[in-house]
């Protein structure tokens, strides 16, 4: 991959043969385990009274005035895009409504940040359905769409977001200590993380529990250790949240056995949209995720249907960086 300038990048041959051999043989996959294929508008119109996690994923974006002076955008994420069209124009189609996309996404790059400001990806999404089977069904079709794009040895790293919320409700917080607790999250820096628990009103006793479920270790161990913090939540939450993530990845094991699954009770996401099951996928050769997803089923409420969604996105350059083709 080459730069014309900061942000902007271009695929020359080989490199544009390889983009396209995996775009297609990912298409095929999808087709045949029976998602249909959705084409999305590249331009969107700025919505500066949207909801938060719509509004915080729209200032992400790359902003121009129309000559209608109105503000727009370039697409800075395709799952919305998808799940309005679910919501809205295709919301007469009977459930669960299986899609799949492709295509670049813009974001305006923060100083220090790596990537450029486009990448290309190509993503599922199973709407209409809130039961763990979905989340088992999407979790073992990116590890089977990621070995089709040639990247034969992954982890994918598993979380769930309802267990960070429901210790940090135990704990009392409000929702600025929320919002810093998931920024420290996002980018692993326990340190701060840990200083600013410990600097916080936070009750001694429930900072004790949230520094204590923060600091488990990877491993078989994690979910053992997160059943017995359990006691402390009297909503019966996190027993919820164990269970799905046991039976999840016991049944992800048995439809594809080759699948390597590391939990990560931490791990949160930068799109605020995401309301259950999370997981990223890591590959040697390439530093970043592979591939992302999880359950949504609260961007779907934000746009007026009320329902389950769960979905995963592949990073096209970065799976052709994993495999050492550009």
């Amino acid at each position: 991959m080459n730069s014309f300038s900061e942000g902007r990048s271009y695929l020359l041959p080989p490199e544009s043969v390889s983009k396209r051999e995996i775009e297609a043989r990912l298409a095929g996959i999808l087709s045949a385990s029976g998602y249909q294929e959705v084409v999305i508008p590249l331009v969107q119109e700025y919505a500066s009274n949207g909801p938060r996690p719509l509004k915080k994923l729209m200032d992400s974006a790359y902003k121009f005035i129309d000559y209608r002076g109105r503000v727009m955008i370039l697409r800075p994420d395709m799952t919305e895009v998808v799940a309005s069209l679910a919501a809205k124009e295709l919301r007469e189609l009977p459930r669960p409504l299986r899609l799949f996309y492709s295509g670049s996404i813009f974001k305006a790059r923060r100083p220090g940040e790596a990537d450029g400001l486009e990448s290309h990806q190509i993503g599922a999404e199973l709407v209409g359905d809130g039961e763990p089977e979905a989340d088992i069904e999407i979790l073992t079709l990116a590890s089977r769409c990621l070995e089709e794009a040639g990247i034969s040895s992954c982890q994918i790293r598993l979380g769930h977001v309802g267990l960070i919320e429901a210790v940090m409700e135990i704990a009392g917080m409000e929702e600025a200590e929320k919002t810093r607790v998931r920024e420290a999250l996002l980018v692993r820096d326990l340190v701060s993380l840990e200083r600013f628990i410990q600097g916080s009103r936070i009750p001694e006793g429930s900072r004790d529990f949230l520094m204590e479920i923060l600091e488990l270790p990877d491993g078989e161990k994690l979910l053992e250790s997160a059943e017995a913090l359990a006691a402390y939540d009297p909503s019966g939450r996190i027993s919820c949240v164990v269970s799905s993530l046991r039976r999840v990845i016991k049944e992800a094991k048995i439809n594809r056995p080759s699948i390597q699954i590391q939990l990560d009770l931490g791990l949160v996401r930068d799109l605020e949209y995401y309301t259950g099951m999370v997981f990223e996928a890591y590959a040697p050769g390439h530093g970043g995720p592979v591939c992302g997803g999880g359950r949504y089923d609260g961007l779907l409420r934000l746009l007026g249907r009320s329902e389950g969604a769960v979905g995963f996105a592949l990073h096209i350059e970065h799976i052709l960086m994993a495999g050492g083709r550009i």
